[in-house]
């Protein structure tokens, strides 16, 4: 199952979950709270957190290009969300590796 994961550097992180969970559940399946969320398009899914400092975003789908549609609509609506000062998005292949204690 193809993933990719991306980590947009921004401190207003859960205002920016919040707005994107509510928006994207106003049509599909989507569980949120203040830190994280979980939506549900029809052609992946994607796990949403907010820290002090980023917002991540956790996205898998059933092939590469359901994929690639599913991270186009992230910045998307990430970029009209921010468009006074537009945030980067950059994506890497591959699960994120699980945070470690040190």
């Amino acid at each position: 199952m193809p993933a990719a994961h991306a980590a947009v550097a921004t401190p207003d992180a859960a205002r920016f979950l919040f707005k994107l969970c509510k928006h994207f559940a106003k049509k599909i399946p989507v569980d949120f709270d203040e830190r994280q969320g979980r939506a549900e398009f029809a052609f992946g899914t994607c796990t949403l957190s907010a820290s002090e400092t980023e917002l991540r975003f956790d996205c898998d789908s059933q092939n590469d290009e359901a994929l690639a549609r599913l991270q186009s609509v992230l910045v998307e609506h990430l970029a009209l969300m921010t468009r006074a000062n537009p945030l980067p998005v950059v994506w890497i292949a591959g699960v994120r590796p699980p945070v470690t204690a040190a």
